[in-house]
């Protein structure tokens, strides 16, 4: 009898505390909110004037009537976010941007609004050594918009020459469908580049070899190995063999945490590899038994031992990522030299790449969401990440 009057407490205690609850929830103080990130950068670039941007809020909680507001410019916006970010931005004037339908519904019953286009146009003849900002606040709701993410702060600014890269950690990226594979087939000149920012050299996920760029048991590019886990390492397998030969050098090495621009050339006819980091030509090596023209122009398929395919950031397992983030990979059909190598900016850009037919690929990394990875090369071969890529924003070279 006990017992059964000890569990009808229980079961009665426990009913208050539902009841409770959802007291509680019946007097939750609602708010709308934006769901756009709070500063969204406009990049003013030479290839574009114009950009869209979109808004979209949500209710903490649906409600029984339509919520309807408007998304209007505060410009009062602007002080707040100078002090909050030391800034000297001014406010972006009225030619330069439009929201043509500022007014949105949330219907009844429901959490989400429609998107809102912010349009930005005639950037190109915006001052650029002044910075903009343009304040676009929730306004007119008959819920309470919850103050810090009321606001979201469009900044416009002169774009740095690299200002998005994608993050490789866990990731990889190949051709799926190759527009023109002949333009990386039969190389027998080569020079590979990429700008990276390592976070991590691998170690203790399965195997110390991070994988830059190229085709397992053919020609890669890749850290570690027989090498100390930051030190570049070209290989090369003849037709036939079964085994690689593996180039190197104590001055082969890269930092963690800091953007460097590696550049390695090759060519058939002398069997001679050099790397440049950051510019600078390291100690060359040569292939003894490696003379053969690189064909990375390979379909992607199943990869086994004897059906390989060209990736970035991948080579033989998973394990053999390239922990960080990475922009502006190229391939060319000739050696670059020093000089062309070390002109001005070409770590970060490569001018007119449309008209340049020795650039065989140049995927910048810049696209900004999803797994596409456009090549701005002449030949159109778009890559594409096994998973979602991380993007991130940078200002490269930094100002």
């Amino acid at each position: 009898m006990k017992r059964h009057i000890k569990q009808l407490f229980v079961m009665l205690a426990g009913a208050g505390v539902l009841v409770s609850c959802q007291k509680e929830m019946e007097s939750f103080d609602n708010k709308i909110y934006n769901t756009t990130d709070q500063i969204g950068s406009v990049y003013v670039e030479e290839e574009a004037d114009s950009y869209t941007r979109t808004l979209q809020a949500e209710l903490a909680m649906p409600v029984s009537t339509d919520v309807t507001f408007t998304y209007a410019v505060d410009a009062a916006g602007v002080a707040w976010y100078n002090t909050a970010y030391s800034a000297a931005a001014v406010l972006l004037p009225e030619t330069y941007y439009e929201i043509p339908e500022p007014t949105v519904t949330i219907p009844a019953g429901e959490t989400t609004s429609a998107e809102v286009e912010v349009r930005f146009q005639n950037l190109l003849t915006l001052d650029k050594t002044q910075v903009y900002v343009l304040p676009v606040s929730i306004e007119g709701s008959n819920v309470a918009a919850l103050a810090s993410r009321r606001t979201v702060y469009f900044v416009v600014k002169e774009a740095s020459l690299v200002n998005t890269v994608a993050n490789l950690r866990e990731n990889s990226v190949c051709v799926p469908k190759w527009n023109n594979a002949y333009a990386l087939q039969n190389l027998s000149q080569i020079t590979a580049e990429a700008l990276v920012k390592v976070d991590a050299f691998a170690d203790g996920r399965g195997s110390n070899i991070s994988t830059l760029m190229g085709v397992e048991a053919h020609f890669l590019l890749r850290f570690g190995d027989t090498a100390p886990n930051n030190q570049l390492q070209v290989v090369g397998r003849p037709y036939g063999s079964t085994s690689d030969e593996k180039l190197t050098s104590s001055d082969w090495t890269v930092k963690e945490g800091e953007w460097t621009h590696i550049a390695v050339t090759y060519d058939s006819s002398t069997h001679e590899v050099n790397v440049y980091i950051n510019g600078v030509k390291k100690t060359p090596q040569a292939f003894k038994t490696f003379t053969e023209d690189v064909n990375w122009g390979r379909y992607y398929k199943e990869e086994t031992e004897s059906n390989r395919s060209f990736w970035i950031g991948y080579s033989y397992t998973e394990e053999r990522y390239l922990d960080g983030d990475i922009a502006e990979v190229r391939v060319w059909n000739k050696v670059l030299s020093e000089e062309e190598i070390n002109a001005t900016n070409h770590f970060y850009k490569v001018y007119d790449p449309d008209t340049n037919y020795n650039l065989v690929a140049y995927w910048k990394f810049n696209d900004g969401n999803g797994t596409a990875v456009k090549d701005y090369s002449p030949y159109g071969n778009d890559a594409s990440a096994t998973k979602v890529l991380t993007w991130n924003s940078v200002e490269l070279p930094a100002k």
